[in-house]
């Protein structure tokens, strides 16, 4: 009788033990309070709460700005007033802002155009061969002493006197083209180099709005046969 009972009170501490151990297993298994911490009834919509819940966390969540701060957290009125009343760039450097031109600039004065070299009425355009035509500017264009004058010719372009000539001379290129450069120098004209053909010189007078070129060929016999072209103002209206 004693071993029966001895028997059942061992089976009993067995299932006892066991129990105890299946009780461990499951408080194991559950999650510490700090994870059960983390989600509050008030988090969780209630039934038929819908968008409002939504729309109450959004509010809560995310403040409208004010009228002294803006969006990215700074100051609106700190990012936009430099100080110095110009516009500050993203970097915060203020840009420089240049003063207001107050006088008109003044440089030299432009060079006085120089008188007319011909006076009075135009002559009547014309043509002369081996000889000088009416109308020629005698006084500025001097033919050079011993020409033989193939050609003379005059023309009007409303206040422009325009003339050509050729000749032949016998002398180097040279000293013709000499010839021409003392004479038109002695009334103002300045020169220089210009284009020429193969086997030519030529160079082109100035004087204010008044031009003149002439080119300087030697011929088969070694004379000189020279082209000249020129426009000069004049005060005709």
């Amino acid at each position: 009788m004693m071993a029966r009972r001895l028997v059942i009170a061992g089976v009993c501490l067995a299932v006892l033990i066991a129990a105890v151990a299946l009780l461990f297993d499951q408080l194991a298994a559950k999650p510490g309070p700090v994870a059960q911490s983390t989600s509050s009834p008030a988090s969780s919509p209630s039934p038929g709460s819908g968008s409002n819940a939504s729309a109450g966390t959004t509010s809560q969540g995310a403040e409208a700005p004010t009228s002294g701060s803006s969006p990215s957290g700074g100051s609106s009125g700190g990012s936009t007033d430099s100080g110095d009343g110009g516009a500050s760039p993203a970097g915060g450097q203020a840009l420089e802002v240049l003063p207001p031109v107050t006088a008109t600039p003044t440089g030299l004065p432009e060079p006085t155009p120089p008188a007319p070299l011909i006076t009075g009425a135009l002559p009547q355009p014309g043509t002369a061969s081996g000889e000088v035509v009416d109308g020629w500017p005698a006084g500025v264009l001097t033919l050079p002493a011993g020409t033989t004058i193939g050609s003379t010719s005059v023309s009007t372009s409303g206040n422009i006197l325009q003339v050509a000539a050729d000749g032949i001379v016998d002398k180097p290129r040279a000293e013709v083209l000499g010839s021409f450069r003392d004479s038109l120098v002695s009334h103002g004209f300045w020169t220089e180099d210009a284009p020429a053909g193969e086997g030519a010189v030529a160079a082109r007078f100035v004087r204010g709005t008044d031009t003149v070129t002439v080119s300087v060929s030697t011929t088969g016999t070694g004379s000189s046969r020279f082209q000249l072209l020129g426009s000069l103002h004049t005060s005709a209206d």
